[in-house]
């Protein structure tokens, strides 16, 4: 069995026998940002020698590796692996062998009016979540020659679409979305997992509850549906303001002016206040761990793997343990599989492969945990 999963914005085959990790190659974010360091590179001359510095004119500063080019879905289709990658505006998605010294890619499909969230493969179709932006994605179901038909829209965000098992149909989270006076979205509800049915063109809610989200839905072929259920909006840390935020204030707001500051004088000067960062612009190595976000959860992973360490998990990951794997039966029983899931997969044979951040684990038939490997926050898992 092989494992494929996204890691820090990077595509990895993970053989789960071998242990063995191998990192297949994303062509359309090696060649994007290729590009801009060519560009950047042809404009360099502008920006060096004592004449530039004069003139107060300073190398463009931004790495190519930072810029926004993001793996949004994986797939398996056949014997050939699907991704798709939203850059700045445009959306694209992508085919390619899992050989990583081959990198012949063909394009399924690239569009400046699309950014593409995750999806499923299934029979050579992609159900998958597409729309103008991230925050307004919809179902719709695509060929693998691009040709697509939407099936739902309105102000809302569907992601998650995943082909059932035992119908003619997508399962997916949903939320609505509220307007202020002026039109700028003021809220968005609860995430609910619906089921489009592709024969009769309707759809139905499933799960849903106001005290909670409902994420990654997955039906096994037996019609059980496993999904992640985690407190509506995520979990935030330090939720109220305390008395050690009071005390702090002062030195916040110092800090914040310092900051502001900073950037005026490196923007327009050509050099930082801050004597460990350099006059090229590149910052200083020794830096504290910044947050993560994930799908509403502020993520400290040093901090949240202190506290998952200190339960009596001794397997815990980096995600909060009021995110849970779920099992619910045909008939309407729910069980909680795992708590502190990042993301999840199931295999043919019924297994569950979940991510907890830090790790990679399988849950067999009877509930028996094995761990696999190490893999720092895997997601989009695939399994092949």
């Amino acid at each position: 069995m092989k494992i494929i999963y996204t890691s820090e914005n990077k595509i990895f085959c993970l053989d789960a026998e071998t242990k063995a990790v191998t990192e297949i190659p994303c062509g359309k974010i090696i060649k994007y940002r290729d590009t801009v360091r060519s560009i950047q590179q042809r404009k360099e001359w502008k920006s060096s020698g004592s004449g530039a510095a004069f003139m107060g004119m300073t190398a463009d500063s931004i790495d190519p590796e930072l810029l926004p080019a993001r793996i949004t879905g994986l797939g398996i289709c056949g014997e050939e692996l699907v991704y798709a990658v939203n850059s700045e505006d445009v959306g694209s998605i992508y085919h390619r062998s899992f050989d990583p010294a081959d990198d012949t890619e063909g394009l399924v499909r690239a569009s400046n009016d699309f950014v593409f969230g995750s999806f499923d493969v299934k029979d050579g179709k992609l159900a998958v979540s597409m729309g103008a932006n991230a925050s307004f994605l919809h179902i719709s179901v695509m060929d693998m020659q691009g040709h697509f038909d939407e099936y739902t829209d309105g102000d809302t965000t569907e992601e998650n679409p995943c082909w059932s098992q035992t119908r003619n149909g997508i399962y997916f989270s949903a939320a609505g979305h509220a307007r202020d006076q002026y039109g700028s979205v003021s809220a968005t509800s609860p995430r609910a997992i619906s089921f489009l049915d592709l024969n009769a063109k309707s759809i139905t809610e499933i799960v849903s509850d106001e005290k909670y989200d409902f994420l990654h839905p997955r039906e096994d072929k037996q019609g059980n549906l496993y999904f992640i259920r985690q407190p509506y909006g995520g979990e935030k840390p330090d939720g109220g303001i305390t008395f050690k935020d009071v005390i702090m204030f002062p030195y916040r707001i110092i800090k914040g002016l310092f900051g502001f500051l900073n950037f005026f004088t490196t923007i327009f000067g050509g050099e930082s206040l801050k004597s460990g960062d350099s006059a090229d612009g590149t910052k200083a190595k020794n830096r504290s761990q910044k947050d993560i976000i994930i799908e509403g959860n502020i993520i400290n992973a040093e901090k949240l793997n202190k506290i998952n360490s200190a339960s009596d998990d001794s397997s815990s990951g980096i995600m909060p343990l009021s995110r849970v794997l779920m099992k619910r039966s045909p008939d309407g029983s729910e069980e909680i599989l795992r708590k502190g899931v990042l993301d999840f997969n199931l295999t043919d044979s019924g297994e569950v492969i979940f991510s907890n951040g830090k790790h990679i684990y399988k849950i067999d038939e009877s509930g028996g945990e094995t761990h696999i490997a190490k893999a720092a926050l895997a997601v989009n898992i695939s399994i092949n």
